[in-house]
C-alpha cells in the first residue's frame, strides 16, 4: 500500500502506515515538513521539499511528481492529503 500523507491528516495517516508491514509512506505538500519514526521506506516529493528550502534526513528519499504517478500506477494507494 502506498500511503499518501500530508500534514493536516499525518498523526492518522502514520498511524496507520506504521501498521502495515508493506507500506510505502509518500510525504507530499507540507507533509514534507514531517520527520516520521517509522520503519517502513518514507519518501517525500522533491518539488514540495524544494519549494520550502528544506534538508531532509538520509533515512528519506525523495520522488519526482513523475515517479510518484508510477507508484500510484504500481501500488494500491491510501489517501491522507
Amino acid at each position: 500500500m502506498l500511503y499518501l500523507i500530508d500534514k493536516p491528516m499525518a498523526e492518522v495517516g502514520l498511524r496507520t502506515a506504521a501498521n502495515d508491514a508493506d507500506g510505502i509512506v509518500v510525504l507530499i505538500q507540507d507533509g514534507v515538513l514531517l520527520d516520521p519514526d517509522l520503519d517502513a521506506p518514507t519518501l517525500a516529493v522533491e518539488r514540495d521539499v524544494e519549494m520550502r528550502g528544506l534538508c531532509l534526513p538520509e533515512r528519506i528519499d525523495t520522488v519526482t511528481y513523475d515517479e510518484l504517478i508510477s507508484l500510484m500506477v504500481d501500488h494500491e494507494v491510501t489517501s491522507f492529503v
